[in-house]
């Protein structure tokens, strides 16, 4: 089944699962047991030979879920907020590797998001996902250019027959409401289906100073053309207005305390009239597919995003000054505009050569990012008191600004092979890539007017990437082992070279055997992996000390592809409901990192923001009987672990443990629908942890105490 069946289909699942779960009232999470993502056909995840984690859409209402970081809260091998708390991009590693917004590795509907200049980045709300797919691992056969430790795939909410219509009143304790819908209808015959979802949301955030207003909308419509084609249109406008949550802050004072202790998490140490975050993004595109018979599926996923932004702020500059409260500042804007085309064509088959049953897929895609961006160098604002901070009406002078530019241009040509033989289950599965980035620089001074002339980069690269993997199912238990390898394309001048040779992709390859259970007597899915995970070509320092004259200008130290880094890792992670009403999320990983290879300061170190051990339990019960009847109770607990800011391991950053709770309440019926009310609190305790620090002027903080109080209509 293509993506476009599977997301029809699973659309449908959610509005089944609406009326057995009464209309408004969450009884319990319903267990996904199909995915999209993980091999772009509709393979059940207990017999696929890779580590899957699904969030689906009751998980995301119950939780008070708002963004991806809070989506992957209960997930095995997650490392959440990795420059603390940031309005602006969905900020994650997984197993090691930097997996969100700046590695340009999360896609919406298997397609990836544009890459793009300085702080340009997409950042799409979770009110308009159907469900979030955790891809463990290497993907690249899949996908293409990603991190080794895996990917996120949103996707999307579209058109559902007989949809619950919903709207949503919410308000968080800093004082920021908001309004949501979702919305549709469609012909007696189900062959034109519509949906629109919409969200508004302004107010005061965590951080001081600071506020924001956010909204959009997404239409979407499904025309069933014929038996077997369907075409479904998708559009999205997004607009974020208002200030940035994303702050620097010093180590001494966060990760350390001074005389005077540690800073508020909730204290802003920029400047309240230069502090910005604008941004628009709008999407257009399609999902299409055609039934030649029952075995032969041609499917199409196609979509246009842009992104433009604008961002200005104060941040630390050095270490905190020896009064242990006082802390030098820089200013900066950054500004840029993305246009990102992705096209993915496939045609998948079933048919079987002897006792081999064989579901095949061929496929091409296609994408392209088109960016601009400038940054601005500014005159300095005056010093801050961290604990006392009084803001000087700062009027910044811009004295430089650095322009870059480029088109980035990935084509890739992928075949797969999933075979059943009885309870087993084989993949294989290859990918060819071709990467074109072209890019340039040139600075600006403002006081002469002069544009320096522009320097290109010009890198091209290609790689195969290859897995395997073998599956046994019996009896609800699909023990598995699999291989898989990613790649990076470089995009270090070649002028970083001592021999000026263009530097090869950055490659990764991960080994994972585990074990997965399916309950046969209650709604459930355990997995149990453990994996060695490397990335290779890492680029060094070159230790010739005579490997000095690189970069542009030639005063530069060498760079040479000698790096490697390496995770090893347990995790356990399930959902399960045992009884009626009651759901329970529970994970824990253990993770080991080094750095393999490398320069003498870092070589057999632990890799940066790999915690050594993880843990999370989500329990939720909702009353089924009696005079209580309809109230929901929850509670979680996270523990993030020990780990690094950096790969000299200067920085260890502490564990912490956070508390979450829920409390909702099925208000009965309210005219002809019903009604809930819900109160949602994460870090109950508000307790200050630091996230991770990678320089003395460079830690982040994360989220605090959030209390959200919603009403919900559904009819």
């Amino acid at each position: 089944m293509s993506p476009a069946s599977v997301s029809a289909q699973n659309a449908a699942d959610g509005a089944d699962s609406a009326t057995t779960l009464d209309t408004v009232r969450v009884n319990a999470y319903r267990t996904t047991t199909h995915t999209q993502g993980a091999t772009k056909t509709d393979t059940p995840i207990a017999e696929t030979p890779q580590s899957v984690s699904v969030i689906a859409r009751e998980e995301l209402d119950a939780r008070g879920v708002q963004n991806l970081n809070e989506a992957m809260r209960y997930v095995a091998g997650v490392s959440l907020e990795s420059t603390g708390i940031d309005n602006r991009v969905d900020d994650f590693r997984i197993r090691g590797y930097d997996a969100g917004s700046w590695s340009n590795n999360v896609t919406l509907d298997g397609m990836r998001a544009p890459q793009g200049g300085q702080w340009n980045r997409t950042m799409f709300d979770s009110w308009n996902l159907e469900r979030v797919e955790v891809l463990k691992g290497p993907s690249a056969v899949m996908y293409g250019q990603v991190a080794p430790g895996g990917m996120v795939n949103q996707v999307s909410k579209t058109p559902t027959p007989g949809q619950e219509q919903i709207v949503r009143l919410g308000l968080d304790a800093n004082g920021q409401y908001s309004a949501a819908f979702d919305v549709g209808g469609g012909t007696e015959d189900d062959a034109h289906l519509l949906r629109l979802v919409g969200l508004y949301r302004d107010g005061d955030t965590q951080i001081d100073q600071t506020e924001q207003q956010h909204w959009f909308l997404a239409p979407s419509y499904t025309w069933q053309i014929a038996e077997r084609t369907r075409l479904t249109l998708l559009g999205l406008y997004q607009r974020d207005d208002g200030g940035s949550t994303y702050q620097f802050l010093p180590m001494d004072g966060t990760l350390r305390p001074t005389q005077y202790g540690r800073m508020k998490n909730s204290t802003f140490i920029g400047e309240p009239t230069w502090n910005t975050f604008d941004r628009n993004v709008w999407t257009a595109g399609w999902l299409f597919e055609h039934g030649f018979n029952e075995d032969w599926t041609l499917s199409q996923s196609a979509r246009r995003t842009h992104v433009d932004s604008l961002f200005r702020t104060v941040v630390t500059n050095g270490a905190l000054n020896p009064d242990g409260r006082t802390q030098q500042r820089r200013a900066t804007w950054g500004e840029g505009d993305s246009d990102g085309d992705t096209l993915d064509t496939r045609i998948q088959g079933h048919f079987e050569t002897g006792a081999l049953a064989h579901t095949v897929l061929l496929g091409v895609d296609w994408q392209k990012a088109d960016w601009d961006a400038g940054r601005g160098a500014m005159t300095n604002p005056a010093p801050i008191d961290i604990f006392n901070p009084v803001y000087t009406g700062y009027v910044p002078v811009t004295r430089t600004i650095a322009l870059s530019r480029g088109i980035n241009e990935q084509t890739g040509a992928y075949l797969q092979d999933q075979m059943a033989w009885g309870g087993w289950r084989f993949l294989l599965g290859g990918r060819y890539d071709w990467a074109d980035d072209d890019t340039a620089t040139a600075t600006h001074t403002v006081a002469t007017g002069v544009t320096t002339p522009w320097v290109r980069t010009h890198l091209k690269s290609e790689a195969f990437t290859g897995r395997a993997g073998v599956l046994y199912t019996a009896g609800g238990w699909s023990p598995y082992v699999s291989y898989a390898e990613s790649f990076q394309p470089s995009t270090t001048d070649v002028n970083q070279s001592f021999t000026r040779t263009p530097f090869d992709p950055i490659t990764g390859k991960q080994w994972e055997t585990g074990v997965k259970y399916e309950p046969q007597a209650v709604d459930g899915l355990v997995t149990l992996a453990a994996y060695d995970l490397r990335q290779q070509n890492i680029l060094t320092d070159d230790q010739d000390p005579t490997h000095v004259t690189c970069g542009a200008t030639g005063a530069a130290r060498c760079q040479v592809q000698s790096g490697e880094g390496r995770v090893r890792g347990i995790e356990i992670e399930g959902r399960i409901t045992p009884l009626s009403g009651f759901s329970i999320i529970g994970a824990a990983t253990r993770m080991d990192s080094e750095v393999t290879r490398g320069a003498a300061a870092v070589q057999g170190k632990q890799l940066a923001m790999v915690p050594d051990y993880t843990a999370s339990l989500w329990a939720d019960y909702t009353i089924q009987h009696g005079a209580l009847m309809g109230l929901g109770l929850a509670a979680g607990v996270r523990y993030n672990g020990e780990s690094y800011g950096d790969s000299a391991n200067a920085f260890l950053i502490p564990s912490y443990t956070l508390f979450d709770a829920a409390l909702r309440y099925d208000l009965g019926t309210v005219g002809p629908g019903a009604a809930q009310l819900a109160l949602n609190v994460s870090n109950l305790t508000d307790k200050t942890f630091v996230s991770t620090c990678s320089g003395v002027s460079s830690c982040f903080y994360g989220t605090g105490r959030t209390i959200t109080a919603t009403l919900r209509f559904g009819w």
